[in-house]
C-alpha cells in the first residue's frame, strides 16, 4: 500500500485482485464441466487453528450466561415473538439482506456458502455467543411451548452441555470445525438472522441472474484460501494449486 492509499482503497484493491483470481479459476472449472456463467462471490476466510476450549473461557461464558438468564426470567414467559435488542436490529439492518421468496432454497445455499468461509463472523462471539436476554426469552418460550418445565438451572445446564471440547482459538466458545455447536434453536437471534455483506451480495447476484448456483471464494488478507461451487445440493471444493 502506498503512503497515499487509504486502508479502504487498499482493501478494495485487494478484494478486486482476489476476486479476479477466483473468477479465472471459476471460468476454467465452468468450461470443464459445461456450466453456464455463474456469479463469483468473495467471502472472508476463517484461518484460525483449533484448540481445547480453555477452562477460563468456559467459566466466563457460564458466568455471563447466568446473568443473562436471570434477566430473562424477570418477566413471565411470553410468546415466541419477543423483539430483538437494538444491537441485534442494528446488525440485521447493516446486513442489508432479506430472504428472497423467488429462491426457496436460499437458506440452504447461504448455509453451504457460510461453510466455505468457515465462520469468520463467529470469531466476535467470544465468551458471550451474542446471547442476550431477548434470545434467552425466545428459547425459554419455545421450550415451554414444547411442554418442558424450564428453570434457570435447566437452561444453563442445556447450554453447558453443548460447550465443545475444542473450538477455534480466540473465537466464540461454540465455534468448531463443523460450525456452531449449538442447535439453531438455541443460537442467538443475531446468529440466526445475520448475513454478512458477501452473502447479501451472493443473494442479490442469484436473484438477478436467476441462478441457484455460484462460485464462492474465501480469502484472508493476502491469499485465496478456499473456492467451491455452491448449489442447492451442497458444495464441490475446487483445487487452488498453482496460486
Amino acid at each position: 500500500m502506498s503512503s497515499r492509499e487509504s486502508p479502504i482503497a487498499a482493501q478494495r484493491a485487494r478484494n478486486a485482485r482476489l476476486t479476479a483470481q477466483a473468477e479465472q479459476i471459476a471460468r476454467a472449472d465452468g468450461a470443464e464441466h459445461g456450466l453456464p456463467e455463474l456469479p463469483v462471490i468473495l467471502l472472508p476466510a476463517n484461518s484460525r487453528n483449533t484448540t481445547e476450549l480453555p477452562e477460563e473461557s468456559r467459566d466466563a461464558f457460564l458466568d455471563r450466561l447466568r446473568g443473562t438468564i436471570t434477566e430473562a426470567f424477570l418477566d413471565a414467559v411470553r410468546d415466541n415473538g419477543a423483539p430483538m435488542t437494538a444491537e441485534s436490529e442494528s446488525a440485521r439492518e447493516d446486513a442489508g439482506w432479506a430472504l428472497p421468496e423467488s429462491i426457496p432454497a436460499m437458506p440452504d445455499i447461504i448455509g453451504v456458502s457460510c461453510g466455505t468461509c468457515g465462520g469468520e463472523c463467529c470469531t466476535a462471539g467470544g465468551t458471550h455467543g451474542f446471547l442476550h436476554a431477548d434470545s434467552i426469552m425466545r428459547v425459554r418460550a419455545q421450550l415451554t411451548e414444547d411442554g418442558e418445565t424450564v428453570t434457570p438451572e435447566s437452561l444453563e445446564a442445556r447450554y453447558a452441555s453443548y460447550l465443545p471440547a475444542r473450538h477455534y482459538r480466540g473465537s466464540c466458545v461454540f465455534h468448531t470445525t463443523t460450525g456452531c455447536n449449538l442447535p439453531r434453536a438455541l443460537r442467538s437471534n443475531l446468529c440466526n438472522r445475520y448475513v454478512c455483506g458477501g452473502l447479501a451480495q451472493l443473494t442479490r447476484a442469484l436473484v438477478s441472474s436467476q441462478q441457484t448456483s455460484a462460485y464462492v471464494a474465501a480469502a484472508d488478507s493476502v491469499h485465496l484460501r478456499r473456492l467451491a461451487l455452491v448449489t442447492v445440493a451442497g458444495s464441490r471444493p475446487i483445487t487452488l494449486s498453482g496460486l
